[in-house]
C-alpha cells in the first residue's frame, strides 16, 4: 500500500505504508471486504467506501468526533 498525506476539512488524514488509518493523530480502525472490495469503519456502520481514503473523508466529513480538530 502506497503511504499517503494530506489534510481534509483541517483534519490530517495520514495512510502508512503498512495500512495504518490516522485521522488527527487517532488511529483508525477499519475492515477490507475482499467480496466487495470495499472498506468500513465502526464510525459509519452499514457504509462501505471503495478506497481507504474515501473512508477517511468520509468520516472526518459525517462524524462529529472530527469536526474543527486544531
Amino acid at each position: 500500500m502506497n503511504a499517503h498525506q494530506e489534510t481534509y476539512r483541517g483534519c490530517e488524514i495520514e495512510i502508512s505504508e503498512e495500512g495504518q488509518l490516522t485521522i488527527g493523530r487517532k488511529q483508525i480502525d477499519y475492515e477490507f471486504d475482499s467480496t466487495r472490495n470495499t472498506w468500513s469503519t465502526r464510525y459509519l456502520p452499514y457504509s462501505h467506501y471503495d478506497s481507504l481514503l474515501a473512508l477517511a473523508k468520509a468520516v472526518v466529513g459525517d462524524t462529529a468526533e472530527f469536526v474543527n480538530l486544531p
